[in-house]
Parts: structure tokens; sequence; C-alpha cells
């Protein structure tokens, strides 16, 4: 079991602009935050809890969980008013969980100014909105993500490549645009130990597409992207599900061929971002990529590093809902500030983290969401590929799918998405029959909710 990771800073109080008065008061301050691991949180800790503490003299205790303990442990708390934590993780689709313990943060987005149109519509939508608590903003986003197509750009534009695809394809040899695009693409950069790609003679196998394929979150987090692309939502305003659709039997069989002709088999063991290594060692010609892999990918010792094209993911050629891109899952988190008396405070934190410094927040998290993210020169600076990432990971964030904020979307939409996708791609059931199961259980679960009548 992970170690939770504490930070307790001390200060000296306020700025020189602040009474002394205003500064005695503020010193018995704490503000408690349960976080979720990885750059941010590490950032949090290391850098703006104790940076505001010196300006401020206001404490800050981040404390990271385990992720596989995060949300029980902080529904506990929450349910039971203990007030151990005055801000926690939020992921849009846990928010059913809490949203009966968190302020609404309105007032205070009014009152010190914080500028909520800095984020793209469908972040705001997904990350700080909630149909459960309407009209109210419930959490601000800290690292939203969604998943976008990268490629070997060196292995496009290489003329041989070029002429090997087209006397076989008949049509040029593009990055694909659509997924079933995709799959002729990898089927023909899929090649075994000794043949050549661009001009070198491979040492190891090369593989034309991949994402994270074991069993459980790992398959169905890759193959939900698909679902969403394809314009299919899981349910109607009336609570009515739309996967009896043959288009998600089409998705589903693509997506096989995908797994079992292009994909490496180790894929079958991974879980998010573990495939990349494959990309970095030259072992892979594209991959769907979450911008938590990007230092992976880029790394100057891979083989990868400055021959990466970035793009959305390709749309689902005959999409019922007209997209032109790939429609991904929004996944990654927020922070939610829950009902204790120092919510005011812990709101004032987060603007000064979040806005006040938000170009150092890029920088040194990594997580990248609002305006000033994309137009930041600075940040566009900070790394070589940055230039190409930014532009293309904006795009991606302005079209994704947005979770159905009711407390029933992990059993209904999430663990659906797992059984059907493992099942599917382990042969254990047809997609027609793992079709049938899933409209089923969803129907009832909407019936035990009370959403549709039995």
């Amino acid at each position: 079991m992970t170690t939770p990771h504490r930070l307790c800073a001390t200060g000296l109080g306020l700025a020189m602009a602040t009474t002394s008065l205003a500064a005695l008061a503020q010193d018995d301050v704490t503000i408690r935050w349960a976080l979720h691991p990885g750059e941010e949180a590490d950032a949090v800790v290391d850098y703006f809890a104790p940076e505001y503490e010196r300006q401020t003299g206001i404490k800050v205790e981040g404390e990271i969980l385990p992720p596989d303990q995060l949300r029980d442990r902080m529904s506990i708390e929450a349910i039971g008013g203990t007030g151990r934590w005055d801000m926690g993780y939020h992921s849009p689709g846990w928010f059913g969980s809490f949203k009966d313990h968190v302020v609404d943060l309105t007032p205070y987005i009014e009152k010190y100014d914080f500028d909520v149109d800095a984020y793209p519509e469908r972040i705001r939508e997904s990350h700080m909105e909630s149909s459960s608590r309407p009209g109210e903003i419930i959490a601000l986003p800290t690292t939203p993500a969604a998943p976008m197509l990268i490629a070997r750009e060196d292995y496009f534009e290489h003329p041989d490549e070029k002429a090997a695809f087209k006397e076989q394809y008949g049509r040029e040899l593009e990055v694909p645009q659509t997924w079933q695009e995709l799959y002729e693409v990898a089927e023909f950069f899929t090649r075994e130990e000794g043949e050549t790609v661009a001009g070198e003679t491979l040492e190891h196998d090369l593989y034309g597409w991949t994402d994270a394929l074991g069993a459980g979150s790992g398959v169905a987090r890759s193959f939900i992207v698909m679902l969403y692309s394809t314009g299919l939502e899981g349910w109607n305003e009336d609570y009515e599900p739309d996967l009896d659709h043959p288009i998600l039997v089409d998705a589903a069989n693509l997506f096989v061929d995908l797994a079992n002709d292009v994909a490496p088999p180790a894929a079958r063991n991974w879980d998010f971002l573990e495939g990349l290594s494959y990309f970095r060692d030259g072992r892979l010609a594209m991959a769907t990529m979450w911008p938590q892999g990007l230092s992976t990918v880029e790394d100057p010792q891979g083989e990868a590093a400055g021959n990466v094209h970035y793009q959305p993911l390709p749309e689902f050629e005959g999409n019922l809902k007209g997209y032109e891109q790939g429609v991904p899952f929004l996944g990654g988190g927020g922070v939610f500030v829950l009902d204790t008396d120092n919510a005011e405070e812990s709101f004032k934190f987060l603007k000064w983290m979040l806005q006040d410094n938000e170009i150092e927040w890029g920088k040194r998290t990594k997580q990248f969401s609002r305006k000033a993210h994309f137009e930041s020169e600075e940040l566009r600076n900070l790394e070589p590929h940055y230039a190409d990432f930014l532009p293309a990971y904006e795009q991606t964030l302005e079209h994704v799918f947005v979770r159905q904020g009711i407390p029933e979307y992990g059993t209904a939409m999430w663990q659906g998405t797992v059984d059907f996708a493992t099942d599917v791609l382990s042969g254990d059931l047809t997609p027609e029959q793992a079709q049938d199961r899933w409209v089923d259980n969803m129907r009832r679960t909407f019936q035990r909710a009370g959403y549709l009548e039995r």
C-alpha cells in the first residue's frame, strides 16, 4: 500500500502589504487537500503549498492517497462530516457520491473574479458543472485529460514508405483521419524483425498501432473513445439506452481487428500509459496517447523524440452525429471544496494557484487546460515538441464526451464498457451477445434508480 505523502509547511506570515494583525489572524488556518497521485500533486506538495504559505501565512496540507482508495476514503470522511479534508480530488464520474457535501463555488467565483471562461466549454460542462447540482459551479479543473493520436512522422514522410503504401492501397500515405483508415495504415506498418522501415532494418517487431488493452480499465479506456466517436452516448434524455444500435457492433469488430492484427500481444496486459515505452523505443508506428505520457514519448534517449506527429483521434466513418474528428473520453480531474469552515480560504488558494499562477501551474505540472496554457509563448518554448503538441491537444479538448452527472454513471456506462470490451476482446461473447447484456443491465440499473418505469 502506498504510504500517504503529507506536507505541512511553516511560513513567515503575510507579505509587507498586509497588516501584522491579519497575518496573526491567519496563523492557525490550515487547509487540507486529498490529492490523486501525479505530477500535479507533487507540484502542490513541493512548490505551491509552501509558496502560498510563504506569501500568506496560511498552511496547506496535501495528502496524496493511493488511487484505488481515494474515492472511498474521501466519501467516508465527507458523508461522516468529519472535516478531515477541506478539498478533494474531483473525478466527474464520482460526483454523485459527493453532491451533498461540496459547496457551490459561484459566489466565490464572482467575489474573487475567477475566470470560468478560461476553460474550453466541454471542460466547464464536465469538470465544473453537474446535472445533480444545476446552476452551480461544483469544482475547478486541475488535470482534465483526453487521449489523442500520435504517429512516427519520419515513417510517414519517408519516400519508400509512401511509394509502397500507394502501390498497395491506391492512395497517399497519411496519418489516418478515420478509424477505418487507421486499420489499413496500421496493417501496412506492422512488420517483423529483420524487415525494414524508413530505410532502416528492424531489430525487433514493429506494430502499427496500440493502446492499453489490459482486461478491465485498460481495455475499457481504449474502447470507450471509439464508442463515443460513433455518436452513441449511452442513453438519451429519457434514460433509454441507445447502445442497441448496429454501429456498436461495427465498432466492436473493428476494435477486435485492431487488437488482434496490429497491436503488440503485450498490450493485453497494459493499463493506461504502459505501452508508450514501445513507441519511445521505435516499436510502434502509431499509438493512442494521453497527455500524461508525453514525457515518455519525447524521452530524449528514445528513438521517437523529435519525430512525433500529434493530432486528435480519428473520426468514426459513418458516425451518427456527423463528427469530423474523434470524440474521446474526457478523463482526469479537478478539485471540489467540501462544506467546511475553510471553504472560502480553500477557494482563495485555488484561485491563486490555478489562475494567478496559471503559467507556473502549466510549467510545473505539465497539465494544460486554460486559454493561457495554449497561448503562452513561454510554455510553447518550454519544450521543442510543445509547439506541435499544444495546438493538437487544445483541439482535442474541444471535442470530448462529457460524462453524465448521475451516481449510476459508473455502473451503467463505465463498468458496462469494461464488461463489454473485455468479453468481446477475449471472445467469451460475440459483440451481439455482449450488446444485449449491456442494454439489459443498463435498463435494470435505471429502473432500480427510478429513472425508468419497471
